[in-house]
């Protein structure tokens, strides 16, 4: 596959911030930056400011793969790491941690703009040791949260 000039520089903006450390990411960011979640419950809506740098201090994003069209980037990766920090409201547990990520970013004046996530937060939950269950996912679900 043939990219733009442009194209790859997106992509090189996406790789480099997938490698920067968590608390040097916002470097990257456009100051409006519009982040998106589509389709279920997102831990950190449930539990605000639920991951910091601490949280997986050994934090490796491996890209496995990523394209480009215009000003969209997609990528997934693999985030390797263990939980050195609260995470979500759950302490330490010095866990090994192996997720699989996706994300679309929109890239605008060199920096994004908008970044649409999904991560295996149930395969995230169990290498925590959280018990899951339709019990206790039920309450995360959108449409019974309300119940």
């Amino acid at each position: 596959m043939s990219y733009t000039a442009q194209e790859e520089s997106n992509m090189a903006l996406v790789l480099a911030l997938r490698a920067a450390p968590h608390a040097e990411r916002g470097r990257f960011m456009h100051p409006n930056l519009r982040h998106h979640r589509r389709g279920f419950a997102f831990l950190n809506d449930l539990v605000p400011n639920g991951y910091n740098g601490q949280s997986v201090s050994d934090r490796v994003d491996t890209v496995e793969d990523i394209i480009a069209k215009d000003d969209r980037v997609w990528a997934v990766w693999t985030l390797r790491g263990h939980h050195t920090g609260t995470l979500f409201g759950i302490p330490a547990t010095g866990r090994s941690l192996e997720v699989t990520e996706m994300g679309i970013w929109r890239i605008q004046d060199g920096l994004v703009a908008e970044a649409w996530f999904f991560g295996d937060e149930l395969t995230l939950l169990r290498q925590l040791g959280l018990p899951v269950t339709t019990d206790t996912l039920a309450p995360l679900h959108p449409d019974t949260a309300a119940r």
